[in-house]
């Protein structure tokens, strides 16, 4: 009965007509054929988002999880004999960008083989804590565009995937999360949301995905209904979110209304329980018990809602099956009928593909969805199929031409200088102050300074490093000023740290707690930096902490002189070594900039801009939880200027104005547009000044130049007592100038001799028409 009740559902959705379901009356002539021509198996199969994340080509021999990254004859045949829709990449997937480029147009040649229809190729590529291409631009993610408030940057940031991708054959991302991160609880979505306010998250959205589309990628959003308001992460557990539907309104789905009017093309659906949008519960083949329906098997959600109300005619995506969100409670053929009868158009990763033997688990879920025509009919197999083909063919992928792809291009776009020259802007622009005491930064290095870094992670070091060696080559650092980096794996004081701590005179702490059972000091992430600050304090150093994780942690740490917030700990592979010899490593390998950008804020190579994206809210140590009190506000940050300063504009406006004549002004004007003048110079020759200075003194300058007044001129005879006065010019240095209006003797002349030429004319005419 529960059955008979999901497909009567979305049968009666089906029903009600283009206007809700509009691929099926909007798709082209040519999609209506190919789906003519396709057997129900390979509709199924087209329904299907696989991944070859590892492959193991020989079971025997004791040596598992190898990372898929060459096309080989078992994967090869695999892809030509199935009818795949598409192929989900992982980081283990895309390495290096030649070896990517390759494997895709592997990939993709046999797909198309005899005719075959070519797959979406997709991947992760949100930026931050989640990027794959390993030789790309990893940017620094959701949460610190939000930080930038400035959606420009996130179109950027979206360009710089949509170019990077495509080059490289991959014509789908599933990103951006739009996720409104609401809990600071949220252990999945955290730095992968661009706020806990729906309007900067939807403006952050529309803005990346209108970057993308400049370079024909696929943009998808996530996670439906939303993944921000939970304690679970649905890799691991079942979340529930019991909000109504009006409050899901106002907050989670507003920014996926906002990127569905944008025109995105595909929205993956999140393992949540929504108990209040669906009620219904269905018997479990695997646990035998009645069990509640996430979204991702929902009909009401994904048909009733989705398709229905919000009227979206693209593809709706699943998360991956084989997450514990759906896997734990449903077996694998049930779980991916019950989807797909309840709306779902593509099916992510239904089932692990590691082997050949994995093969026997495709196929059982593939014919059970075949053989369930009465739970699946024909008619949803072509719904789901005209979305996905409409998509393809909107977007090119049914004329794939490998010609139209070039190895020389992928080289020079991905992860290219230009990229990472732009992702190293926006994430300096990120970084947020919420502490400055005794205005400790911007850091004002010296050349007997000595800097001792700490970070809880070798891969940081580097970062750390390339930090300090940019503001190296700014001119910050001068010669005889040293540093160091030190891991600190523990809360221990050991030998090594407090050497360190000893040598130095000023601190800086990488702050790496992600969750708030690390956040009381009683987890070492937290109390390490404590501890180390604490004893700073105690000793006249100063010190900084860097908050490089979810920024709830700025609120802990009273006896730092400054905390600032970076928004991601994503570290690098390269030695640390490499990065002591240069300010920007050589090596082509992708690299979290967020670290880097937070020490080239703290020495000043950059200035302080960052807002909070999200509210602090009070932890309390004895509940090991948040409360409603919020310690930082929304929007909160400190700001100054970069050290680095550009008086170039300021040089050019003094020699503008140096020679200007005053004596026609008036007094009090000319008295006012000197003192900017003065002013200006000072700051000129003010090797102290800020850019905010120079900029201000420009601002006035021009100002007052623009308000500069003329003498009134006056008739000789006409003055007022205590006005200025200057001479009229006679007649005589009139001569040659304009008529002027009201002067009767000019214009009486004027009037005479245009006569003379219309009767002058009019005789001319005719005497030629008498010859």
């Amino acid at each position: 009965m529960k059955k008979q009740k999901v497909v009567a559902n979305v049968l009666s959705m089906m029903m009600l007509g283009g206007t809700l379901i509009t691929p099926v009356s909007a798709a082209s002539s040519r999609v209506e054929t190919i789906i003519s021509k396709m057997t129900r198996k390979q509709k199924v199969e087209q329904m299907l988002m696989v991944d070859f994340r590892y492959w193991d080509e020989d079971t025997s021999d004791g040596v598992q999880n190898k990372a898929f990254t060459v096309m080989n004859d078992q994967v090869r045949q695999i892809v030509e004999d199935y009818n795949f829709g598409s192929v989900i990449y992982f980081a283990q997937n895309i390495q290096e960008t030649e070896q990517s480029f390759n494997l895709t147009k592997d990939l993709q040649e046999a797909a198309t083989k005899d005719g075959g229809i070519a797959m979406l190729i997709s991947a992760d590529q949100e930026g931050g804590s989640v990027y794959r291409l390993g030789s790309g631009t990893a940017l620094p993610g959701n949460m610190a565009l939000g930080a930038t408030g400035d959606a420009s940057y996130s179109e950027k940031a979206g360009e710089i995937i949509g170019s990077e991708l495509s080059v490289l054959g991959i014509n789908t991302n599933l990103a951006p999360c739009v996720d409104v991160n609401n809990n600071a609880n949220n252990p999945v979505i955290g730095l992968r949301s661009y706020s806990d306010d729906a309007n900067i998250v939807s403006q952050m959205a529309v803005a990346s995905i209108k970057g993308m589309k400049k370079y024909n990628v696929v943009g998808c959003v996530k996670h439906f209904p939303g993944h921000g308001d939970t304690a679970t992460d649905s890799h691991y557990g079942l979340p529930l979110v019991n909000k109504t539907k009006d409050e899901l309104m106002e907050n989670e789905l507003k920014p996926y209304k906002d990127s569905l009017s944008q025109g995105v093309e595909m929205v993956m659906t999140a393992h949540i329980i929504y108990p209040q949008l669906e009620s219904d519960k269905i018997k479990s083949e695997k646990t035998g018990q009645e069990e509640s329906l996430p979204a991702t098997l929902s009909d009401d959600i994904i048909t009733g809602l989705l398709k229905g109300e919000f009227g979206f005619d693209g593809i709706v995506c699943s998360d991956a099956m084989n997450m514990a969100g759906v896997s734990a409670t449903w077996d694998q053929v049930q779980a991916a009928k019950l989807s797909i009868a309840a709306g779902m158009d593509m099916l992510c990763m239904p089932c692990e593909l590691k082997s050949l033997d994995d093969l026997a688990n495709l196929d059982a879920i593939i014919n059970g969805i075949v053989e369930d025509t009465e739970m699946i009919p024909d008619e949803r197999l072509n719904d789901a199929c005209r979305r996905i083909l409409t998509v393809k063919e909107n977007r090119g992928i049914l004329d794939y031409n490998p010609a139209n792809y070039s190895l020389e291009k992928a080289n020079a776009v991905v992860g290219s200088n230009e990229n990472r020259e732009l992702e190293r802007t926006i994430a300096a622009s990120a970084v947020t102050v919420v502490k400055n005491e005794n205005n400790t930064l911007p850091l004002r290095i010296n050349e007997n300074s000595k800097v001792l870094m700490l970070c809880p992670y070798n891969n940081e070091k580097a970062q750390m490093i390339m930090g300090w060696n940019r503001a190296k080559e700014a001119g910050l650092i001068p010669d005889g000023a040293e540093v160091k980096v030190i891991r600190y794996a523990s809360a221990a004081m050991t030998k090594e740290i407090k050497g360190g701590l000893d040598w130095a005179d000023t601190v800086i702490i990488n702050s790496e707690v992600s969750s708030a059972a690390r956040m009381g000091y009683k987890h070492w992430l937290s109390q390490g930096p404590n501890d180390f600050s604490t004893y700073c304090k105690q000793n006249n150093k100063k010190s900084i902490i860097m908050s490089v994780d979810k920024p709830y942690d700025v609120q802990l740490y009273p006896n730092a002189d400054a905390i600032l917030a970076a928004y991601g700990c994503k570290g690098s592979s390269v030695d640390v070594t490499e990065a002591l010899t240069g300010g920007v490593t050589s090596s082509k390998a992708a690299y979290g900039p967020n670290i880097i950008a937070g020490v080239e804020v703290a020495l000043g190579t950059f200035g302080a801009k960052g807002k909070l994206p999200v509210a602090i809210p009070e932890y309390n140590s004895e509940t090991r939880s948040y409360n409603d009190t919020i310690v930082y506000q929304r929007g909160y940050g400190l700001t100054y200027d970069s050290l680095i300063t550009d008086k170039s504009q300021l040089e050019e406006v003094i020699n503008t104005n140096k020679d200007l004549d005053t004596s026609k002004y008036t007094d009090e004007s000319v008295k006012a547009y000197l003192e900017a003048f003065n002013k200006a110079k000072e700051v000129f020759e003010n090797e102290d000044a800020t850019q905010t200075e120079i900029d201000q003194a420009i601002s006035d300058l021009n100002a007052a130049k623009d308000a500069l007044k003329e003498k009134v001129v006056v008739e000789p005879g006409t003055e007022t007592p205590g006005k200025e006065e200057t001479k009229k010019p006679s007649n005589e240095e009139n001569k040659g100038s304009k008529v002027e209006t009201g002067d009767n003797t000019s214009i009486a002349g004027f009037v005479s001799m245009a006569a003379a030429a219309f009767i002058l004319g009019v005789y001319l005419k005719r005497r030629r028409v008498n010859d």
